[in-house]
């Protein structure tokens, strides 16, 4: 197995120092040396999360990969000291992981999204990665659905599964059942089934460059975005300076790896 990236706590969060390459040719170890492992993306959502919910913190500490999934986490890593290298969205990586996967003969689960969506996300992953096998399920489960659902993902034996119900529920949701799963990488990845299916259209190149694409989110999902990013992107930035005054008084030296309470 490779070597575990450099981590540390960001606000509330541990976040892995890790480039695209590596994280793509961690999870190629993972199916290549089966048991069971968990990567997530962070963002100041999560860690805010992370900050207030001490389950939540440990499920993101049990995970073998927490990557950088936000501008803002970037940021908050390299004033901490840490040596984050770049932003990893979900959003993107995506599709370097569906084309080894294709490539290497590696199923991919879709689940999670509303009823559609994650068809029709895992129809465009095969439109555009020739040879890539994908089976998949909403995120509306019955009480009776559940042991149907895990049976199925069984039978289909994917090397990888993405599991988009949302931040905490998809972290609860894999913890819950990771003894039950025989899949070698499980990443939790929100809501890529509907940017994957055209319900929404990415930012500008340049909002994305600029780290605003949290913005260009709030303006086409209000309703469902507002507290989060102008109630918790402050609260992020609060959090933060708390973090950098008492790595202050410390002195300096290793990455803070100080959390929520």
């Amino acid at each position: 197995m490779r070597l575990r990236p450099r981590r540390a706590r960001v606000v509330g969060a541990p976040v892995d120092a890790v480039t695209e390459i590596e994280l793509l040719d961690t999870i190629d170890d993972w199916i290549r040396d089966g048991g069971t492992h968990v990567a997530v993306g962070v963002n100041a959502n999560v860690c805010n999360l992370a900050w207030r919910d001490g389950s939540f913190r440990r499920r993101l500490d049990d995970a073998e990969l927490c990557y950088a999934d936000g501008q803002s986490v970037v940021g908050a890593a390299r004033l901490l000291g840490h040596p984050v290298p770049a932003r990893l969205a979900t959003t993107d990586i995506v599709h370097p992981v569906a084309a080894r996967a294709a490539a290497n003969g590696v199923r991919v689960f879709l689940f999670g999204g509303r009823p559609g969506v994650a068809d029709r996300a895992a129809e465009r992953l095969r439109r555009e990665n020739p040879g890539l096998v994908t089976a998949q399920h909403d995120g509306y489960l019955g009480a009776d659905d559940l042991p149907r659902l895990l049976a199925r993902i069984d039978d289909f034996a994917p090397g990888i599964l993405l599991v988009g119900l949302g931040d905490p529920a998809q972290q609860h949701w894999i913890a819950e059942h990771r003894d039950r799963l025989a899949v070698p990488a499980v990443l939790s990845c929100g809501g890529l089934f509907d940017w994957l299916a055209g319900e929404h259209r990415r930012a500008p190149a340049w909002m994305i460059r600029a780290g605003l694409e949290w913005l260009w989110r709030l303006v086409i999902e209000p309703r469902r975005l507002a507290r989060r990013y102008l109630i918790g992107n402050p609260a992020f930035v609060l959090r933060l300076g708390r973090q950098l005054l008492r790595a202050g008084r410390r002195g300096r030296g290793e990455p803070a790896v100080g959390g929520g309470s």
